[in-house]
């Protein structure tokens, strides 16, 4: 919250270092490197299951408003026993026992 008010209230420029430093920013790259770099990243996130990443995105959401930790844990909760009930969860868990990629099926 002060990091945030200092910059609104300033209006002032920040470089690269300082937006990694206080977190408005995951990491740094060459500019060259920017395609390639959001590519693997986006590949990363691609390659988990499509029903656990939408899951965490709307937890993600929901936590930042959520009225309390316990509500934010409980949907975490819900979330966690719903994830754990697909198709995709039962993949993951082959793949792993069997050293390989799953394959999902957003199921």
């Amino acid at each position: 919250m002060g990091v945030a008010a200092e910059l609104m209230f300033t209006g002032r420029e920040v470089d690269g270092d300082e937006a990694v430093r206080t977190g408005m920013a995951n990491r740094l790259c060459a500019p060259a490197d920017l395609a390639g770099t959001t590519l693997d990243l986006a590949a990363e996130i691609a390659a988990n299951s499509p029903f656990g990443v939408r899951l965490t995105k709307q937890a993600l959401r929901t936590g930042v408003d959520a009225t309390s930790f316990r509500a934010a844990a409980e949907y975490e909760n819900r979330n966690q026993i719903l994830a754990s009930r697909t198709e995709d969860m039962a993949e993951a868990l082959a793949a792993r026992r069997e050293n390989r990629r799953p394959a999902y099926q957003n199921r």
